[in-house]
């Protein structure tokens, strides 16, 4: 998935980066997780890891990461016989039965594809084009069917948020998007688009029974609350609003059908607005953050094109305790459609000791 300033491509070095400071390492925290890629890597070494973020498609997928230490039974489902009788006989794992269970469900036309689907949108006041109407159809019954599971309490936490996530990626993979949801294409021409949604499994990192927790809310309220060996954070580094950039993700994930709005079917996220995304109250609210973390060793990752200056943060982080940086160029964010070129920019991770 593209992901306005995903670190995946940045993990190992962001790791070596920590880990050569040499500091003992029971519990770290990610305080703005993203896609979860760093918090992943941070389980996969063997921390404690407590990840966050205000969008609750990032906070359940980093639950589905955090919370499957081991291959999903899916216990709760075993009595379902329509489960296991329409799945492939030939799979193993209850998992790839579930998948394959879902990827056959009969499509349904519900809220996905009345709204943002050509079929259902047509003749009313916004023609929406972000799903093919068969994968529109599709996604709608297999999130319905995953709702009931949860409802009827067949599923747990954990299967439901790796379920979950398995769908967001399946649509990400068919949307008629140029990289993110803020608008889809005046065109279904994508090749991509026109294939059939289908969910494959996430990878399970197992191997390192340590107790995780994941939040869905500010980070400066939430540092204030946790206690962690280190902190690493990721704030946004400019104007753009996930909330508003990812909102399609976000309604199928919680699964609210809320009210939308617009052409492009914006749903309300105004709640999900952050400090870190105005160039007025970025540097205070990264003061704050720091001020009041628990941790004696701070990482932080930004980069040249931030709202805050390189100089800004040196001199605010300094006053906190001992500072060092290392940086590197990276090429910067782009679309599917490569409307970015490109470029590169400079690429920092900060470290403040206590």
């Amino acid at each position: 998935m593209r992901f306005i300033g995903s670190k995946a491509a940045l993990v190992k070095r962001i790791l070596n980066y920590i880990q050569s400071k040499g500091m003992t390492i029971e519990c770290i925290g990610d305080l703005f997780c993203g896609t979860a890629a760093v918090s992943s890597i941070f389980k996969e070494v063997g921390y404690s890891v407590i990840a966050n973020d205000n969008l609750n498609f990032c906070a359940t997928k980093a639950k589905a990461i955090l919370m499957n230490d081991q291959e999903p039974k899916f216990s709760g489902l075993m009595n379902v016989q329509n489960i296991w009788s329409r799945c492939d006989s030939l799979l193993d794992s209850p998992y790839d039965k579930v998948l394959s269970y879902l990827n056959q469900i009969k499509p349904i036309k519900g809220f996905i594809y009345s709204e943002y689907a050509p079929g259902g949108t047509h003749g009313k006041k916004y023609q929406r084009q972000y799903f093919s109407n068969e994968n529109a159809q599709k996604i709608d019954a297999i999130r319905e069917e995953i709702k009931q599971w949860e409802n009827n309490k067949l599923i747990s936490e954990a299967e439901h948020a790796l379920l979950v996530t398995d769908l967001i990626y399946a649509a990400n993979n068919v949307a008629n998007i140029a990289g993110t949801y803020g608008f889809f294409l005046s065109k279904m021409s994508d090749p991509r688009v026109k294939k059939r949604l289908r969910l494959t499994r996430s990878k399970i990192i197992t191997g390192h029974k340590k107790e995780h927790q994941v939040f869905e809310m500010d980070a400066n309220e939430l540092v204030r609350k946790i206690n962690c060996d280190v902190l690493y954070l990721d704030p946004p580094y400019n104007w753009r609003h996930y909330g508003a950039y990812y909102h399609l993700l976000e309604t199928i994930c919680k699964w609210d059908k809320p009210n939308i709005k617009g052409k492009s079917g914006l749903r309300p996220w105004q709640s999900t607005k952050s400090s870190y995304s105005y160039k007025e109250k970025a540097l205070p609210a990264l003061i704050d953050l720091v001020t009041n973390s628990k941790a004696n060793y701070i990482f932080l990752s930004y980069n040249s094109e931030g709202l805050i200056s390189h100089e800004d943060i040196l001199k605010s982080l300094s006053c906190i305790g001992k500072i060092d940086f290392e940086e590197f160029e990276h090429q910067r964010y782009k679309s599917n459609n490569g409307g970015s070129g490109k470029t590169k920019i400079v690429e920092r991770i900060y470290y403040v000791q206590k």
